[in-house]
């Protein structure tokens, strides 16, 4: 296998060469780094030397990727967020927290550190800079400090405050915002809804990411660096974890590349432990996760409770990712479900002896349910997963229990009808068709566009005119305005000749008369 993609791999290093990549990922959250982490183990491999400021370093290391560990700057968000902290900012003012905590406190954390102190005053040199697009810009001062052209990577679909910045159409009657949970179909009300969702999240964004990230990244890079907007309109290409055939599908300029399931690789073979748990269950399977981020022992009595009795009722075997022992005391767990600290959940979801996947509808895990050809039972709780999961439903593979109404009877219904009519495994199975056929692997994709940025120095023909744009030119309210008032003034002046050449008409009448 490696012979014979290693001509590829000497074609790709002569045409582009060994680039010098900063990879900057401050975030403290596993949940986004499992797809960055994807693409630069790979540039790495290919030849690439690719410097990774994270806290998730590598167990093994490989030549070319190179460690510069966070960990202890900011709080991780892995297995550690509770549902109530989560759910008390529901739909956009979600965008709020994910601005504040997952933003600007980041970029303040981050500063602070002695790492990216030491990179500031280094004398290294890059091609390239790579970051994530989600909770502040604050890291794109790297560009202007090392005049490399930037590349973002967004873990989920598009951000509402991607668009802009790229010339990208984000029209709110038919492309779903990142907060609304509803898909492209809307009605009157739907699409209302939806356009003051996008207008209210890019309100938030500015409000509690912008403004104040901006003040702070000229604080640590100096009062001469351009605004953190400049720079992020001058951003070169965004890589968003999004494909038609898991998200709706949207009209995208050159340099915004879709690379949805880029971390999803080969299933590997499960080890004996989790072959000999699918072994015992003639009738199959159910994986239940809520994946890295939410730990399920947080839920409330009364909904941990209705869950587990809701299992218990179902007459398979269930690998639940949670930690028994956290469960309060009185609470029995059903002899059917299996507690693993984890699981390999794209390893099982691809297993045939597996059923349904109940989760959270966070985007990797859907997208691996979507490869591997699985029904999903979701529950999301915050950010996208209300619309990844609505979208699961449109495309007649899913079924969404809302959070606030668990019970053990909404539970066992909606595992029923996925467990038992065969139409949304075969609905899952033509998505996984639709999901696999592309012209080129994901990866694949993704290092191309990286490599073609940096043989093109930022390849600013990519750029669509659209971002130079202010808004009333882009939705052309000048132009409308211009028109309606030459037409007024048409209107007035033809009325008025009419008027003229009555009144002409009367008077020559008169005199006739």
């Amino acid at each position: 296998m490696l012979l014979r993609g290693l001509p590829l791999i000497l074609i790709t290093l002569e045409l582009c060469g060994a680039a010098n990549i900063l990879a900057m990922f401050p975030l403290p959250g596993l949940s986004h780094f499992v797809m960055f982490r994807a693409l630069l183990k790979e540039l790495a491999q290919r030849g690439h030397n690719v410097d990774v400021f994270s806290h998730f370093p590598l167990e093994k290391p490989i030549k070319g990727y190179h460690d510069i560990d966070l960990r202890g700057s900011s709080p991780l968000l892995t297995n550690n967020m509770t549902f109530d902290v989560l759910r008390d900012e529901k739909g956009v003012e979600f965008a709020k927290l994910m601005s504040n905590e997952a933003g600007f406190k980041i970029c303040e954390d981050s500063f602070k550190a002695t790492q990216l102190k030491q990179l500031k005053t280094s004398r290294k040199k890059y091609d390239l800079l790579l970051t994530e697009l989600f909770g502040s810009d604050c890291m794109l001062g790297w560009a202007w400090h090392f005049k490399v052209p930037t590349i973002v990577m967004t873990s989920s679909a598009n951000l509402p405050w991607a668009a802009d910045r790229f010339g990208l159409p984000d029209n709110p009657s038919y492309i779903p915002t990142y907060f609304m949970g509803s898909v492209s179909k809307q009605d009157f009300f739907g699409r209302m809804m939806n356009t003051w969702t996008l207008i209210r999240s890019k309100m938030l964004y500015r409000l509690h990411s912008t403004i104040p990230s901006n003040k702070l990244a000229k604080e640590f890079f100096g009062p001469e660096m351009p605004d953190l907007d400049v720079l992020a309109y001058n951003t070169s290409l965004q890589l968003v974890n999004s494909h038609f055939s898991v998200n709706n599908a949207r009209p995208l300029v050159p340099n915004v590349v879709e690379v949805g399931g880029l971390h999803v690789g080969e299933p590997r073979p499960l080890s004996k432990h989790f072959d000999d748990v699918l072994a015992a269950d003639k009738r199959g399977v159910i994986c239940f996760t809520m994946g890295s981020v939410v730990v399920i022992e947080s839920l409330p009595r009364g909904k941990l409770e209705a869950l587990l009795n809701a299992l218990a009722e179902l007459p398979y075997t269930v690998i639940m990712k949670a930690n028994v022992q956290k469960f309060p005391k009185d609470i029995a767990a059903p002899k059917n479900i299996v507690f693993e600290p984890w699981i390999p959940q794209l390893d099982i979801l691809c297993d045939p002896r597996v059923k349904l996947f109940i989760s959270h509808g966070g985007m990797m895990g859907t997208q691996e349910a979507v490869y591997c050809g699985i029904p999903v039972l979701g529950i999301p709780i915050f950010a996208d997963q209300s619309l990844n999961i609505k979208y699961t439903e449109a495309m007649g593979f899913g079924i969404m229990v809302d959070y606030e109404k668990i019970t053990k009877e909404t539970l066992v219904i909606a595992a029923g009808k996925l467990l038992e009519d065969p139409k949304y495994r075969a609905n899952a199975q033509r998505l996984s068709a639709y999901f696999k056929d592309r012209p080129m692997k994901p990866m694949d994709t993704a290092v191309y566009w990286v490599e073609y940025i940096v043989r093109h120095q930022g390849a600013p023909i990519l750029q669509s005119a659209a971002k130079d744009l202010a808004w009333y030119q882009y939705y052309l309210i000048d132009v409308a305005a211009f028109l309606m008032f030459f037409s007024a003034l048409l209107a007035s002046i033809v009325a008025k000749v009419f008027v003229l050449l009555r009144n002409l008409g009367a008077k020559k009448k008169t005199k006739t008369s």
